[in-house]
């Protein structure tokens, strides 16, 4: 393969990556839905957001038994064509039961490529190359989250109905990937490490640990989206209407961060989790703390930049760790993991208010900010006294 070639192939590759985190693009509609919608649950309302991920945790789990009959390519171009019914449909209605259908076909069409979006790298590419395109992987996600959220914004401006049009760039994805991703050669079953020939799915406590970590990590990260809209007009804070563009901008920042990965990767090593966990809290303390728009930006620039540090750091430990041939199940197993923590996300964070008698959107940030100074004294404990010496092994290998 020429230069050219590659890098046509590495973008087509990619390409699929845009819209992998588009489901919360529309995130900025709903205090307008809110308004239009009054007679509908704020948490209903807010699961317009989170409720795609429900069904990306079954088609995730699903994605697998559905490659091996259709073939990997086919599977995301099925995915692709979900995504672009249940993304750009909602727009024709203004009933939530339809709108909430939809957005599960969505999710469902996303589901069925989301670990093949990782695990086709590793059909391609090895080494450095494959670490460095994981990486770049994850920056492509908040590239096309962050396009996906400034179109949405912009057509919101017009009728918040018009923002599901944001998914009409899965067309030319679709093309692109169709036209130039051949279907991988299919590899042996993984056979156990111990040598005695027992093949392995791959489903051990790391990978399971791990699938725990991001169900938690996803579950207080996406108050982000359901929250802030609502904080700024628990506080009448002016320039409300910038939520659209903080919320690109916290795109941007989870891209430029996935760029940087493998520089960071190389720096701290086991104590990537730790320093992405303290710059999260740090960033939910100051939206805790927010009384203008600037300031939520920033802390919204902080986690986004956090954010994307942890997610490329679990799935290059999980492509490591996890026999040949095991990749797509033990990331369907870490990906179910994350998609069931933002599905639940509104319901915890509600439970959470409830029990403490404060359902306000800072009390939330308050909250989750403690949480993640938490989780980054575990992580830091553990980084230090080296628990886990397979991950670590694979961490330095």
């Amino acid at each position: 393969m020429n230069s050219k070639n590659k890098v046509l192939f590495k973008t087509a590759l990619l390409s699929i990556s845009l819209v992998l985190t588009s489901a919360s693009a529309i995130s900025a509609i709903i205090p307008m839905m809110l308004n239009q919608l009054s007679e509908v649950s704020s948490s209903l309302i807010e699961s317009v957001v989170t409720i795609p991920s429900f069904s990306m945790m079954l088609f995730v789990l699903l994605s697998g038994p559905i490659s091996s009959r259709l073939g990997k390519k086919n599977t995301v171009l099925l995915g692709l064509l979900l995504v672009v019914i249940g993304g750009i449909l909602p727009m024709l209605t203004t009933n939530i039961t339809w709108i909430l259908a939809l957005r599960l076909v969505l999710g469902a069409g996303l589901g069925m490529f989301n670990s093949l979006a990782v695990s086709l790298i590793s059909d391609f590419f090895e080494g450095d190359e494959r670490a460095q395109l994981v990486g770049f992987q994850s920056a492509v996600q908040g590239l096309g989250s962050s396009l996906a959220t400034f179109v949405a914004g912009q057509l919101a401006l017009i009728d918040w109905q018009f923002a599901f049009l944001c998914y009409a760039i899965t067309i030319p994805i679709a093309l692109l990937f169709f036209l130039v991703i051949p279907e991988p050669e299919r590899g042996e079953p993984a056979v156990s490490s111990t040598g005695t020939g027992h093949r392995s799915g791959g489903v051990s406590i790391p990978v399971l640990g791990l699938g725990a970590a991001l169900f938690l990590f996803m579950t207080f990260i996406m108050i982000v989206y359901t929250k802030t809209g609502i904080m700024i007009a628990e506080k009448s804070m002016s320039n409300a209407g910038f939520l659209g563009t903080a919320l690109t901008l916290f795109s941007l920042s989870t891209m430029v961060a996935g760029f940087l990965f493998g520089r960071i990767y190389k720096w701290f090593r086991n104590y990537a989790p730790f320093i992405s966990s303290l710059l999260t809290a740090t960033g939910f303390v100051l939206l805790w703390f927010a009384q203008n728009v600037t300031m939520v930006t920033v802390a919204m620039l902080i986690i986004g930049f956090s954010f994307a540090l942890f997610i490329p750091y679990i799935f290059t430990i999980l492509t490591k760790i996890v026999p040949k041939g095991s990749e797509t199940l033990s990331i369907s197993i870490a990906m179910v993991g994350s998609n069931l923590g933002a599905f639940a996300s509104p319901y915890v964070i509600k439970l959470v208010g409830m029990l403490f008698g404060n359902e306000t959107a800072s009390f939330a940030f308050l909250v989750t900010a403690i949480v993640f100074m938490i989780a980054a004294l575990i992580c830091l404990g553990i980084a230090i006294r080296g628990k886990g010496s397979k991950t670590q092994a694979a961490v330095h290998s």
